[in-house]
C-alpha cells in the first residue's frame, strides 16, 4: 500500500507522490494510501505544507473505471477531496502531463494549483455517461463561473495549462522544475484557501444563469442534464447540500444503461486495438517507404495521408492516364489544405518531393510495405512486403493480409489476416496505422467485419422498409434522436438482432476474434452510438433466449435473421457473448 504513495520530506514540506503506473489511476488502494499519507502529514507538527504530485507521465488520469459500480469502497474519492480541502495546512497540487477526471477533482480541492506548461486538464466523465462525482460540479463553477465550467464538463474536452491559468483554474504555470516551483510556493508561507469558500465564479450571476439556460435549450444527454442541474445547485445551495445533490446524481447516472454501455465501449475499443500475441511480440519495424499499387480514389487519399505524415511514397499503376488523374486528386487535396491553413506551401512542396511515380510494379521493390487496391467495399487494400504478393490482386489466390483504409485521418482501419499470415507484414501495417493515426482493429479472413455488419443492417432496413418504415426513421432510431415509442423500439430491436446474428456468425467462422471485436467495429465505424455498447453487448443485455426467439420469429421474412448455431450453443451452456471475450 505504501508503494502507491511515496513520501519525500524536503524541509518542512511533505511531498506526496502518486505512484500507480501507468497513469496513476485513483484505485481503491491508491485512495487509501493517499488518505493515510495525508493523515500522517497533517498530524506531524513539523510539516508546514503539503505538495501533491504524480510520478511518471502525469498527475493522474482519474478514477479507475474498472471499479465503477463496486459497492462500499473504503475511501471514496469525494471523501478524499474533502479531506484535502479541509486540511489545516496548505496543500499545493503540482500538475504535469494529464490531470483528468478525479485527478483534476483532487487538484480542485487543493488550496493552490501549479502546472507544467505542457499539462492538460479536463473532466471527461460525460463521455462515460457520468458527471464529476468528487465535488467537481461544485468547486469548478466557484472558481471559473458557469460558462467555462459547463464547457469543460459538457464536452469533456481537456484544456491546456495556459488556458487553465487564464480562466483562473490554476495559479501558476512553469516551464521546468515543477517540483522545485511547488516547493518554492510552499515556502512563501501561504495559508489554506478553500475552494468551497470561493465566490469569484458567482460574481456575474446573470451570465451564470444565462449559460445554464442556453445549454438546456440545446440537445443534451441525460448526463449533461444532470451536470446542468448540479452546476445550478452550486449557486443556489450551501456547499454541503450541493455535494449531496452531486453524489445523488452520480449514483443515478451510474445505474443507467447508457453509462453501462459507455463503460463497456471504453474498454472494448481499447481491447480490440491490442494485436494478436504473435504480432505483439515483434519489435516495431522501421517504416519509411510506402508502396502503393493502384490509382483509384482510395489510393489517392492514402497517398495524401502518407505524404502528410512525412513518409516517402512510391506510387505505381499500370495505366498512365489513370495515374495522372489520381495525382491530380492528391494535388487538389494538398491545395485545399494550403488554403485552409493546415499546411504551408513549403510543407506541400516538401511532401510532393517525397513522391515517386511509376508504371512498372518493379519500382515497388524498394518499399518497406506495399498496399494494393482490392475491389471490395468498404475500401480494402491487400498488403505485402515490397512487390511480392501483387499476383493476389490479379486473382492468383486470396491475400494473406488485407486492411480497410479510412478516407479520413484518425478513422477506422480493420486489419484482416489468415492465421498463417506473415507477422512481419502485420507489424508493418500496425506501424503504418500509428503513423497515420488510424484506429486499428484486428480480424481474421472472411471480412471485413464492417462490411458484413453494414450488409446485415441493410438487410434489416429492407425488412423494415417492407413494413413501411423509412430510412430516415431508421437512422433516427439508431442514433437516439427519435422519441421513445413502440415504433422506435421495433426499429432498434430488428436492427440490433440482425447485426448480433451476423456478429455471431463472424465469431464462429473466425472472421472476428471475439464478440467485443464486432462491437468495437460497430462503434468505431459509426453504425451505433457509443452508449449502446455494440450489437453483441446489447444482445447480452436483452438476453440470448429472447434474442433467439425474436430471430426465429423474423427469419421466415428475411434470411439475415436466421439464428446462428453459436447462439444455440451459448444458450445450452448457460453462457453469454461476453463469455467469449477472452484473450
Amino acid at each position: 500500500m505504501q508503494d502507491l504513495v511515496q513520501v519525500d520530506r524536503i524541509g518542512d514540506t511533505a511531498v506526496l507522490i502518486l505512484a500507480h503506473p501507468p497513469v496513476n489511476a485513483l484505485s481503491a488502494g491508491l485512495r487509501l494510501a493517499l488518505m493515510q499519507a495525508l493523515t500522517v502529514a497533517m498530524q506531524d507538527a513539523s510539516v508546514g505544507a503539503i505538495v501533491l504530485r504524480g510520478q511518471g507521465r502525469g498527475f493522474s488520469a482519474g478514477a479507475d473505471i474498472a471499479e465503477f459500480g463496486k459497492p462500499n469502497p473504503a475511501v471514496r474519492l469525494g471523501q478524499l477531496a474533502r479531506m484535502i480541502e479541509t486540511s489545516p495546512k496548505p496543500v499545493i497540487a503540482a500538475l504535469h502531463g494529464v490531470a483528468l477526471g478525479g485527478g483534476l477533482e483532487l487538484a480542485l480541492a487543493a488550496h493552490y494549483r501549479i502546472a507544467d506548461a505542457g499539462a492538460l486538464l479536463g473532466l471527461p466523465e460525460v463521455n462515460l455517461g457520468l458527471l464529476p462525482g468528487a465535488g467537481g460540479t461544485q468547486r469548478l463553477p466557484r472558481l471559473i463561473g458557469a460558462p467555462d465550467a459547463l464547457r469543460l464538463m459538457l464536452t469533456g474536452a481537456p484544456i491546456s495549462a495556459a488556458e487553465a491559468l487564464a480562466l483562473g483554474l490554476i495559479d501558476r504555470v512553469v516551464e521546468q522544475d515543477l517540483t522545485g516551483a511547488a516547493l518554492a510556493m510552499a515556502a512563501e508561507g501561504l495559508m489554506p484557501r478553500r475552494s468551497c469558500d470561493m465566490r469569484r465564479g458567482f460574481k456575474d450571476m446573470a451570465a451564470y444563469q444565462d449559460a445554464i439556460a442556453a445549454a438546456r435549450r440545446g440537445p443534451v444527454t441525460l448526463a449533461q442534464t444532470r451536470i446542468l442541474d448540479c452546476v445550478e445547485a452550486a449557486a443556489l445551495l450551501p456547499f454541503a447540500q450541493g455535494l449531496a445533490a452531486e453524489e445523488m446524481a452520480f449514483a443515478d447516472l451510474s445505474a443507467t444503461p447508457q453509462a453501462a454501455g459507455l463503460r463497456y465501449a471504453f474498454f472494448t475499443e481499447r481491447r480490440a486495438a491490442v494485436p494478436p500475441p504473435a504480432v505483439a511480440a515483434i519489435a516495431a519495424p522501421q517504416l519509411d517507404r510506402l508502396g502503393i499499387w493502384g490509382a483509384d480514389d482510395m489510393a489517392a487519399d492514402l497517398v495524401f495521408q502518407a505524404l502528410s505524415a512525412g513518409m516517402h511514397v512510391i506510387w505505381a499503376a499500370p495505366d498512365r492516364d489513370t495515374l495522372v488523374q489520381a495525382l491530380g486528386r492528391t494535388a487538389a487535396r494538398q491545395e485545399q489544405a494550403v488554403v485552409a491553413g493546415t499546411i504551408s506551401e513549403d510543407t506541400r512542396d516538401a511532401d510532393w518531393a517525397r513522391l515517386t511515380t511509376a508504371l512498372d510494379p518493379a519500382a515497388l521493390t524498394s518499399a518497406d510495405l506495399t498496399l494494393a487496391t482490392a475491389t471490395v467495399n468498404p475500401p480494402t487494400m491487400q498488403a505485402s512486403l515490397g512487390q511480392a504478393g501483387l499476383g493476389a490482386v490479379a486473382g492468383q489466390g486470396g491475400p494473406d493480409t488485407a486492411i480497410t483504409v479510412p478516407y479520413a485521418t484518425g478513422g477506422l482501419a480493420e486489419l484482416s489476416q489468415r492465421p498463417d499470415a506473415p507477422a512481419e507484414v502485420t507489424a508493418l501495417l500496425m506501424a503504418l496505422a500509428r503513423r497515420l493515426n488510424w484506429r486499428l482493429t484486428f480480424a481474421g479472413p472472411g471480412g471485413p467485419i464492417e462490411l458484413r455488419l453494414r450488409q446485415a443492417l441493410a438487410a434489416a432496413t429492407d425488412h423494415l422498409a417492407a413494413q413501411g418504415v423509412t430510412p430516415d426513421q431508421i437512422a433516427a432510431a439508431l442514433t437516439g434522436t427519435a422519441p421513445d415509442s413502440r415504433h422506435t423500439t421495433e426499429i432498434v430491436t430488428a436492427s440490433l438482432a440482425a447485426m448480433a446474428a451476423e456478429g455471431a456468425r463472424m465469431v464462429a467462422g473466425g472472421c472476428a476474434r471475439r464478440p467485443l471485436d464486432v462491437d468495437a467495429v460497430a462503434l468505431l465505424a459509426g453504425l451505433l452510438p457509443r452508449w449502446m455498447g455494440g450489437p453483441m453487448f446489447q444482445a447480452d443485455q436483452r438476453g440470448l433466449l429472447v434474442l433467439r426467439q425474436d430471430l426465429r420469429r423474423r427469419a421466415p421474412e428475411a434470411p439475415v435473421f436466421t439464428p446462428p448455431r453459436l447462439l444455440d450453443d451459448l444458450i445450452s451452456e448457460g453462457q453469454t457473448f461476453a463469455s467469449l471475450n477472452t484473450g
